[in-house]
């Protein structure tokens, strides 16, 4: 095996340090009692892995304020939000975004902010797993759980181009649409090999049905096997779109 199994859901899930504040030119509030009306941009207070306090507008994350927009309840939203800080070697904050949670399973957003700018990406809607950086720190590959009545899970692997802020598609349509696009298989653990190729480590099973996949969770060694995959080297995807089975 390339690592043990790791079934946890969710792994250190962070909530907003400061829900939000109404931006308002003069006013040092931090209070959370916002109006429902979302038409005022909101701010986002989070916390980075030193304890460093830093903000972020919900009009420079387009995809979030157009969720808030459609809530009854923004400031509850913003409060439910949660995040993990990606730690790269560059000179930027890198940010998943985890909102609309319901069982566990989240919206998640990548954002990044670089020299005062902000760029995001729209990823999968999963439970959160874990993540790896490249070895060139420019690529992230994202996994993501699925469960079934808590004794089956299966996975996806989502890839970005944390230059373009874009999704890095499979070079092989086959291989995206059963380990990136549809959860099918438990996915056991995966490495980089270079910033276009990376090993994967999955249930060795010929059939994807419920009561197989349970069988084999079940059994005392699990049996797997390594599939490699190549990413796209030129195609790059506005958004992650799941593909319905």
């Amino acid at each position: 095996m390339i690592g043990k199994l790791l079934i946890t859901f969710v792994l250190g899930c962070a909530t907003l340090v400061i829900s939000a504040c109404e931006q308002n030119p003069g006013d040092g509030s931090n209070a959370t009692d916002i109006e429902s009306s979302t038409t005022t941009s909101q701010v986002l207070t989070l916390t980075d892995d030193t304890g460093k306090l830093f903000e972020l507008s919900t009009n420079s994350i387009p995809e979030y304020e157009a969720y808030l927009d459609i809530q009854d309840d923004a400031k509850t939203e913003i409060e439910r939000t949660q995040y993990e800080i990606i730690n790269t070697s560059n000179d930027e904050q890198v940010i998943l975004l985890k909102y609309g949670c319901g069982n566990k399973q989240c919206s998640t957003l990548l954002i990044k902010v670089k020299d005062s700018e902000v760029s995001s990406v729209t990823l999968a809607n999963g439970i959160f797993q874990d993540y790896k950086i490249s070895p060139g720190q420019d690529g992230l590959l994202v996994r993501y759980g699925y469960n079934e009545g808590g004794v089956v899970v299966r996975h996806i692997l989502v890839a970005i181009d944390l230059q373009k802020m874009k999704v890095m598609p499979f070079d092989s349509t086959e291989l995206a649409e059963e380990y990136m696009y549809t959860p099918t298989w438990p996915i056991i653990d995966y490495r980089w090999i270079d910033d276009e190729k990376f090993l994967m480590e999955k249930s060795d099973l010929t059939f994807s049905d419920f009561e197989t996949v349970k069988n084999w969770y079940a059994t005392a060694e699990l049996q797997t096997k390594i599939v490699e995959i190549s990413l796209n080297k030129t195609k790059r995807l506005e958004a992650y779109e799941a593909k319905e089975k």
